[in-house]
C-alpha cells in the first residue's frame, strides 16, 4: 500500500511540476526514487514537523499540491496546531500521508502506539480522512485525491498487506461510497483499513457455521456518506463495526449518530481497542489478539452476541 501510493504520486508528479513531496527525515528507501528523479519537487525538513506544515501551507498558497509524509505521531500531534491553523483554517490543498500504525511499530511502545488518530483529526473542520484497506483501494483514493483540493489525512499501513480484490477497483466504484466486499444476509461487518483482513477471515469461519455475512469496506472516513448509512442500515438484522482504533470516535460514533437521528431500528455493536495504554510490547498480530481484534476474537464476539 505504501509503495503503491508513492509510485502513483511519482508518476503524477512527473506530469505536474506543482506537486511537492515533503518528508521528515525518514524512509529514504521509500522516497528515494522520487528525490532522485524530481529533486526540485522534494524537500526533507528533517525532524521539524511543525516547520513541515508551515512550508506545506506556504507552498499550497502558491498553487502547489503538497504531500507531507511521515509516521503518525510525528505528523499529527507534534504539529497539530499548525495543521489546524495553517492548513484547515485556510482549507489548503495539503495532504498528510502517514504510515502507521498502532501495532506496526510494535517494538517502540506507547510513544508510537497511536490509537486516537482518526478521532483527533475528525475534530478539524475541512479535514477529510481516508483509510484504504489495500493497494487497490489506495489506487482509488489517489485518483480521488488528485481530483480534489481539500486538506486530506491518509492512513497507510507500514508493512505488506494482502490484497482483498483481485484487480483494480472498477471505475464505477467510487471511493466515497461503501465497497461491498462480500454479500450476506444475517450479519453485516463494517470495517476499514487493513484490519479488513481479519474481518474476512472471521467471516469465513462464520460462514462454516451457516451464518451469512456481508462485509463493507469504508475507505472514506470523513465525511461519512449519510445516504449509504441510511440505505445499508434500514434492513439489517445485526451490524458490527470492526475498528483498529480507540473506543472513542471513528466509525461506530459516526454511524450510530446517523442511526439515532433517523430512528433506524437495528442491532448495532462495535469491536474496538479499549481506552488504555497497553502495558506490553509485542508484534502486530499478538497486539491485535491482546485487544480482541484477531480474527478468532472477532468470530467469537459475533457468535456470542448472536446467541445472547
Amino acid at each position: 500500500m505504501r509503495n503503491t501510493t508513492i509510485n502513483i504520486l511519482l508518476e503524477h508528479a512527473k506530469k505536474d511540476k506543482n506537486i511537492m513531496l515533503l518528508i521528515g527525515d525518514l524512509w529514504y528507501w521509500v522516497t528515494d526514487d522520487f528525490e532522485k528523479q524530481l529533486p526540485d519537487q522534494f524537500i526533507n525538513v528533517w525532524i521539524d514537523e511543525q516547520n513541515m506544515i508551515w512550508i506545506a501551507a506556504g507552498l499550497a498558497l502558491t498553487w502547489k499540491k503538497v504531500f507531507c509524509y511521515s509516521i503518525v505521531p510525528f505528523i499529527t500531534m507534534r504539529c497539530y496546531e499548525q495543521i489546524r491553523v495553517d492548513v484547515c483554517c485556510q482549507n489548503l490543498d495539503v495532504n498528510l500521508i502517514w504510515v502507521w500504525w498502532w501495532f506496526a511499530y510494535w517494538s517502540l511502545g506507547n510513544t508510537h502506539y497511536w490509537i486516537e488518530d482518526i478521532n483527533v483529526m475528525k475534530w478539524l473542520p475541512n479535514m477529510k480522512i481516508l483509510a484504504p484497506a489495500d493497494k487497490y483501494e489506495a489506487e482509488a483514493w489517489m485518483n480521488y485525491l488528485f481530483n480534489n483540493k481539500w486538506p486530506f489525512f491518509v492512513r497507510l499501513n507500514r508493512w505488506w498487506e494482502p490484497s482483498f480484490y483481485e484487480e483494480s477497483l472498477p471505475k464505477w466504484c467510487k471511493i466515497e461510497e461503501w465497497i461491498n466486499v462480500k454479500s450476506g444476509n444475517d450479519v453485516t461487518l463494517i470495517s476499514t483499513w487493513n484490519i479488513l483482513w481479519n474481518v474476512i477471515k472471521a467471516s469465513e469461519i462464520l460462514e462454516e457455521k451457516w451464518i451469512s455475512v456481508q462485509i463493507l469496506s469504508i475507505p472514506l472516513i470523513k465525511p461519512i456518506n449519510n445516504d449509504f448509512v441510511l440505505n445499508y442500515m434500514k434492513w439489517k438484522k445485526w451490524v458490527f463495526t470492526v475498528e483498529e482504533h480507540n473506543i472513542i470516535g471513528w466509525l461506530w460514533d459516526s454511524i450510530s449518530s446517523i442511526i439515532a437521528e433517523n430512528w433506524i431500528q437495528t442491532k448495532f455493536k462495535k469491536l474496538w481497542i479499549p481506552d488504555i495504554f497497553p502495558e506490553i510490547v509485542w508484534n502486530q498480530d499478538y497486539m491485535r489478539w491482546y485487544v480482541w481484534l484477531d480474527w478468532e476474537s472477532i468470530t467469537n464476539t459475533v457468535l456470542h452476541t448472536l446467541q445472547n
